[in-house]
Protein backbone atom coordinates (compact mmCIF):
# COMPACT_ATOMS: atom_id res chain seq x y z
CA UNK A 1 0.00 0.00 0.00
CA UNK A 2 2.77 2.41 0.92
CA UNK A 3 4.60 1.62 -2.31
CA UNK A 4 1.42 2.30 -4.27
CA UNK A 5 0.95 5.71 -2.61
CA UNK A 6 4.60 6.58 -3.22
CA UNK A 7 4.23 5.78 -6.91
CA UNK A 8 1.13 7.96 -7.09
CA UNK A 9 3.02 10.83 -5.39
CA UNK A 10 5.95 10.52 -7.81
CA UNK A 11 3.55 10.46 -10.75
CA UNK A 12 1.78 13.53 -9.41
CA UNK A 13 5.04 15.45 -8.97
CA UNK A 14 6.13 14.45 -12.45
CA UNK A 15 2.79 15.65 -13.87
CA UNK A 16 3.13 18.99 -12.06
CA UNK A 17 6.64 19.39 -13.43
CA UNK A 18 5.36 18.72 -16.96
CA UNK A 19 2.55 21.27 -16.56
CA UNK A 20 4.80 23.99 -15.15
CA UNK A 21 7.93 23.11 -17.09
CA UNK A 22 7.74 26.24 -19.24
CA UNK A 23 7.45 28.43 -16.15
CA UNK A 24 10.33 26.65 -14.45
CA UNK A 25 12.44 27.10 -17.57
CA UNK A 26 11.61 30.81 -17.71
CA UNK A 27 12.54 31.26 -14.03
CA UNK A 28 15.86 29.45 -14.51
CA UNK A 29 16.59 31.45 -17.67
CA UNK A 30 15.83 34.76 -15.95
CA UNK A 31 17.99 33.79 -12.99
CA UNK A 32 20.89 32.97 -15.29
CA UNK A 33 20.31 36.21 -17.22
CA UNK A 34 20.32 38.33 -14.06
CA UNK A 35 23.46 36.58 -12.86
CA UNK A 36 25.06 37.26 -16.24
CA UNK A 37 24.02 40.91 -16.13
CA UNK A 38 25.31 41.30 -12.55
CA UNK A 39 28.62 39.72 -13.49
CA UNK A 40 28.94 42.05 -16.48
CA UNK A 41 28.05 45.04 -14.29
CA UNK A 42 30.64 44.01 -11.70
CA UNK A 43 33.24 43.64 -14.45
CA UNK A 44 32.34 47.08 -15.87
CA UNK A 45 32.55 48.73 -12.45
CA UNK A 46 35.91 47.07 -11.81
CA UNK A 47 37.18 48.24 -15.20
CA UNK A 48 36.08 51.82 -14.48
CA UNK A 49 37.67 51.74 -11.03
CA UNK A 50 40.93 50.46 -12.54
CA UNK A 51 40.87 53.23 -15.15
CA UNK A 52 40.23 55.83 -12.45
CA UNK A 53 43.17 54.53 -10.40
CA UNK A 54 45.34 54.48 -13.52
CA UNK A 55 44.43 58.10 -14.33
CA UNK A 56 45.10 59.09 -10.72
CA UNK A 57 48.51 57.41 -10.84
CA UNK A 58 49.35 59.15 -14.13
CA UNK A 59 48.44 62.51 -12.58
CA UNK A 60 50.66 61.83 -9.58
CA UNK A 61 53.54 60.65 -11.77
CA UNK A 62 53.23 63.69 -14.04
CA UNK A 63 53.69 65.98 -11.04
CA UNK A 64 56.93 64.16 -10.26
CA UNK A 65 58.32 65.81 -13.39
CA UNK A 66 59.27 68.99 -11.54
CA UNK A 67 62.95 69.23 -12.44
CA UNK A 68 62.45 72.80 -13.59
CA UNK A 69 61.57 73.74 -10.00
CA UNK A 70 64.61 72.16 -8.34
CA UNK A 71 65.81 75.58 -7.18
CA UNK A 72 62.55 76.26 -5.35
CA UNK A 73 61.10 75.12 -2.07
CA UNK A 74 57.75 73.60 -3.07
CA UNK A 75 54.99 71.46 -1.64
CA UNK A 76 52.82 69.16 -3.75
CA UNK A 77 49.08 69.25 -3.18
CA UNK A 78 45.91 67.69 -4.51
CA UNK A 79 43.05 69.84 -5.78
CA UNK A 80 40.05 69.17 -3.56
CA UNK A 81 37.45 71.56 -5.01
CA UNK A 82 36.72 73.37 -8.25
CA UNK A 83 33.56 75.38 -8.78
CA UNK A 84 32.06 74.44 -12.16
CA UNK A 85 30.28 77.81 -12.30
CA UNK A 86 33.58 79.68 -11.90
CA UNK A 87 35.74 77.10 -13.58
CA UNK A 88 38.44 79.48 -14.83
CA UNK A 89 38.60 81.56 -11.66
CA UNK A 90 39.83 79.45 -8.77
CA UNK A 91 40.57 76.06 -7.24
CA UNK A 92 40.87 74.83 -3.66
CA UNK A 93 43.93 72.83 -2.63
CA UNK A 94 44.58 70.54 0.30
CA UNK A 95 47.11 72.56 2.31
CA UNK A 96 46.79 75.73 4.38
CA UNK A 97 48.09 77.43 7.51
CA UNK A 98 49.18 74.12 9.02
CA UNK A 99 51.74 73.81 6.21
CA UNK A 100 52.79 77.48 6.44
CA UNK A 101 51.05 78.40 3.18
CA UNK A 102 50.76 82.17 2.73
CA UNK A 103 48.70 84.48 0.55
CA UNK A 104 50.50 85.49 -2.64
CA UNK A 105 52.52 82.28 -3.06
CA UNK A 106 52.79 81.00 -6.62
CA UNK A 107 51.17 77.70 -7.61
CA UNK A 108 52.42 75.64 -10.55
CA UNK A 109 51.81 72.43 -12.43
CA UNK A 110 54.47 70.43 -14.24
CA UNK A 111 53.82 72.66 -17.27
CA UNK A 112 54.01 76.09 -15.71
CA UNK A 113 52.44 78.72 -13.49
CA UNK A 114 48.70 78.27 -12.85
CA UNK A 115 47.91 80.93 -10.23
CA UNK A 116 48.51 82.55 -6.85
CA UNK A 117 47.29 81.74 -3.35
CA UNK A 118 44.46 84.20 -2.65
CA UNK A 119 43.03 82.86 0.62
CA UNK A 120 44.46 80.59 3.33
CA UNK A 121 42.46 78.54 5.81
CA UNK A 122 43.69 76.14 8.48
CA UNK A 123 43.59 73.04 6.27
CA UNK A 124 42.97 74.36 2.75
CA UNK A 125 43.81 77.29 0.50
CA UNK A 126 42.17 79.01 -2.47
CA UNK A 127 44.21 79.51 -5.63
CA UNK A 128 43.21 82.32 -7.99
CA UNK A 129 44.03 81.05 -11.48
CA UNK A 130 45.90 83.12 -14.05
CA UNK A 131 42.86 82.54 -16.28
CA UNK A 132 40.65 84.44 -13.81
CA UNK A 133 41.17 87.73 -15.65
CA UNK A 134 41.98 89.80 -12.57
CA UNK A 135 45.55 89.01 -11.53
CA UNK A 136 48.54 91.31 -11.94
CA UNK A 137 51.80 89.35 -12.31
CA UNK A 138 55.09 90.93 -13.30
CA UNK A 139 56.65 88.95 -16.14
CA UNK A 140 59.79 88.94 -18.22
CA UNK A 141 60.29 88.15 -21.90
CA UNK A 142 63.98 88.17 -22.73
CA UNK A 143 65.15 91.41 -21.17
CA UNK A 144 61.77 93.12 -21.37
CA UNK A 145 59.32 93.52 -18.48
CA UNK A 146 55.54 93.68 -18.56
CA UNK A 147 52.38 92.82 -16.62
CA UNK A 148 50.26 89.71 -17.07
CA UNK A 149 46.71 90.74 -16.19
CA UNK A 150 44.09 89.35 -18.60
CA UNK A 151 42.84 86.14 -20.17
CA UNK A 152 41.16 85.75 -23.56
CA UNK A 153 38.82 82.79 -23.05
CA UNK A 154 37.76 82.63 -26.71
CA UNK A 155 41.37 82.29 -27.94
CA UNK A 156 42.72 80.59 -24.80
CA UNK A 157 45.49 83.18 -24.55
CA UNK A 158 46.96 84.98 -21.57
CA UNK A 159 47.31 88.72 -22.20
CA UNK A 160 50.27 90.81 -21.04
CA UNK A 161 50.57 94.58 -21.29
CA UNK A 162 52.92 97.47 -20.42
CA UNK A 163 55.53 96.53 -23.05
CA UNK A 164 56.83 99.46 -25.13
CA UNK A 165 55.95 99.04 -28.78
CA UNK A 166 59.57 99.58 -29.86
CA UNK A 167 60.68 96.47 -27.97
CA UNK A 168 61.28 93.49 -30.24
CA UNK A 169 59.35 90.50 -28.92
CA UNK A 170 59.35 87.42 -31.09
CA UNK A 171 56.79 84.64 -31.40
CA UNK A 172 57.60 81.52 -29.31
CA UNK A 173 59.84 83.43 -26.92
CA UNK A 174 59.49 81.95 -23.44
CA UNK A 175 57.77 83.94 -20.73
CA UNK A 176 58.76 83.82 -17.04
CA UNK A 177 57.92 85.59 -13.81
CA UNK A 178 60.23 88.57 -13.35
CA UNK A 179 60.82 88.39 -9.61
CA UNK A 180 59.44 91.88 -9.08
CA UNK A 181 57.02 91.61 -6.17
CA UNK A 182 56.37 88.57 -3.99
CA UNK A 183 56.58 85.92 -6.72
CA UNK A 184 60.03 84.32 -7.20
CA UNK A 185 61.73 84.91 -10.57
CA UNK A 186 62.06 82.33 -13.30
CA UNK A 187 58.73 80.51 -13.03
CA UNK A 188 57.72 79.41 -16.51
CA UNK A 189 54.40 80.78 -17.81
CA UNK A 190 54.27 79.97 -21.52
CA UNK A 191 55.36 81.17 -24.95
CA UNK A 192 54.57 84.28 -26.97
CA UNK A 193 51.76 83.58 -29.42
CA UNK A 194 51.57 87.01 -31.06
CA UNK A 195 51.99 90.72 -30.39
CA UNK A 196 49.85 93.74 -31.18
CA UNK A 197 50.81 97.40 -31.03
CA UNK A 198 48.29 99.64 -29.29
CA UNK A 199 49.31 103.33 -29.25
CA UNK A 200 52.67 103.38 -27.45
CA UNK A 201 52.01 100.00 -25.86
CA UNK A 202 52.67 96.50 -27.12
CA UNK A 203 50.12 93.86 -26.08
CA UNK A 204 51.47 90.32 -25.96
CA UNK A 205 49.34 87.17 -26.24
CA UNK A 206 50.83 84.17 -24.43
CA UNK A 207 49.98 80.51 -24.88
CA UNK A 208 50.29 78.47 -21.70
CA UNK A 209 51.35 74.82 -21.83
CA UNK A 210 49.02 74.04 -18.93
CA UNK A 211 45.78 72.19 -19.59
CA UNK A 212 43.53 74.15 -17.22
CA UNK A 213 40.62 71.82 -17.95
CA UNK A 214 42.43 68.85 -16.41
CA UNK A 215 44.14 70.03 -13.24
CA UNK A 216 44.41 67.40 -10.49
CA UNK A 217 47.67 68.01 -8.63
CA UNK A 218 49.74 71.17 -8.21
CA UNK A 219 52.80 72.42 -6.35
CA UNK A 220 52.93 75.49 -4.11
CA UNK A 221 56.14 77.49 -4.50
CA UNK A 222 57.11 78.68 -1.04
CA UNK A 223 60.21 80.50 -2.27
CA UNK A 224 63.72 79.92 -3.52
CA UNK A 225 65.75 77.27 -1.73
CA UNK A 226 68.20 78.51 0.86
CA UNK A 227 71.62 77.87 -0.67
CA UNK A 228 73.38 78.27 2.70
Amino acid sequence: MKKYLLNILIAFIFLICLIFMDYIFIIISKTNYYNYQNNNLDALILKQENQTLKNELNNVLSLNNLDKYQDYDYLKSKIVLRDVYHFHNSITILYGQDQNIKKGMAVVSENGLIGLISKVNQKTSTVKLITSNNLNISIKIGEEYGMLNKYDLAKNNLIAQNFNNYELIMKNEEVYTSGLGLIPPGLYIGKVNNTNNKDIEQVVSIKSDVNFNDLKYVAIIRGLKDVN
